[in-house]
């Protein structure tokens, strides 16, 4: 079997291991965690343990985050912009929710519904301290304390606790 087959065998098992480490925060320190995971998804020991392998022999080119990250599955849908979301919300704004939306921090759905809301409240002359502050609540009602601070942060630009 040539290499390019075998990768593809344990295609579906590096896809579902970048899915837990970039878009649910396991850490790659937590492979027994995320092993346990795998097996519930239904996928065999053995080709958890030779993506593991795979992902170590990777690791030369870079954290595996970051190589795991190219394998992250793409939000699905497509999303027609509206121009009046120019003008309900800033650019900087506008560009965060997307960039949040595309990084899987937050639902398509999400992403909609607080476009939609800033429209509806007209956050106009709000400046983006107000909107992110908006934004932060409405989402805050589904996540953690933790993950309010990460969202907070993924908002104002910084993405360094997402890796896709």
């Amino acid at each position: 079997m040539n290499a390019s087959n075998a990768f593809e065998k344990i295609r579906p098992v590096v896809e579902a291991m970048a899915d837990l480490m970039c878009c649910h925060g396991f850490s790659p320190e937590e492979e027994g965690l995320i092993r346990s995971h795998l097996l519930a998804r239904g996928f065999e020991l053995d080709l958890i343990r030779q993506a593991e392998d795979w992902c170590e022999k990777s690791q030369s080119s870079g954290s595996v985050v970051d190589l795991l990250s190219m394998f992250v599955p793409s939000a699905t849908g497509t999303r027609v912009s509206n121009p009046l979301e120019r003008i309900a919300v800033s650019d900087h704004m506008l560009s965060a929710v997307e960039q949040c939306r595309d990084r899987g921090i937050i639902s398509v759905d999400m992403a909609e519904r607080l476009l939609e809301g800033s429209r509806a409240l007209d956050t106009r002359d709000w400046d983006d301290d107000d909107v992110l502050a908006f934004f932060v609540d409405a989402c805050a009602q589904n996540i953690s304390p933790e993950a309010q601070t990460k969202l907070e942060r993924a908002l104002t630009g910084n993405f360094k606790d997402y890796y896709c």
